[in-house]
């Protein structure tokens, strides 16, 4: 008896992973579908704009980030969900996909596109050095984009917090379940997702840079998707 019940322990455990497995690859596999049709749309759409423009040169604005974020989240979200047999992890995956695509995606950016657009209104900048030697010219660099740097930081972060903490609340109450989804400053930089993003909003009018985030930001946008349908149901 106690042979058969750790054998059936054993075949339990393993379906398990087997289960946990496939969810990963067909998250993972949706979530780049996501990403890569809606970069095939917007690739399409600046192609009839600019004839000479290149999947490798397309570059992305806010709005795009958004789609792009949309389609990865979709994408991730549809694979796990028909490949997790287990109805409990339905709701985990629906609550981790409104978390990514409203606290971490949606308003990051919108905060981050209206608090930059205030500055540029403002016409605020500091003041720069009046010397023509290479450090004062470094350092006027850096005076000159430390306004958008810390801006763009503070907005995204800002956005992040005040986006979770919305939708901790909105899905407490759809959910029905006291889960706290909290996303500390210190958070973005374990994602890549969140530092591509910041690079790309942060350094867009950098062309050497801006040309690498642009590049990397679709890959890291598949993150978001993969972590919905991924979602599973705590024990």
């Amino acid at each position: 008896m106690k042979i058969n019940s750790i054998n059936t322990v054993s075949q339990k455990n393993n379906n398990q992973r087997k289960n946990k497995a496939v969810v990963t690859a067909a998250s993972i596999a949706g979530s780049a579908l996501g990403v890569a049709g809606t970069v095939a749309g917007l690739y399409a759409i600046a192609k009839k704009g600019n004839p000479a423009t290149s999947l490798l040169n397309l570059k992305y604005a806010e709005k795009d980030v958004l789609l792009i974020g949309a389609g990865s989240i979709v994408g991730g979200l549809a694979g796990g969900l028909i490949a997790d047999h287990n109805k409990e992890n339905i709701n985990p995956k629906l609550r981790e996909a409104s978390q990514q695509f409203v606290g971490n995606t949606l308003f990051p950016i919108v905060t981050s596109a209206f608090a930059n657009k205030a500055l540029d209104k403002s016409g605020f900048k500091l003041p720069q050095i009046n010397s023509t030697s290479k450090i004062a010219k470094i350092a006027n660099v850096a005076l000159a984009a430390a306004p958008k740097v810390v801006v763009t930081l503070a907005s995204l972060i800002g956005g992040m917090q005040v986006g979770n903490k919305l939708m901790n609340t909105v899905n407490n109450k759809i959910f029905k379940e006291d889960v706290k989804h909290s996303i500390a400053p210190e958070d973005m930089l374990v994602h890549s997702d969140d530092i591509c993003l910041t690079a790309n909003m942060l350094l867009k009018d950098t062309k050497v840079i801006s040309s690498i985030t642009s590049k990397a930001l679709p890959l890291t946008m598949i993150i978001p998707g993969a972590k919905a349908g991924m979602q599973q149901k705590e024990c």
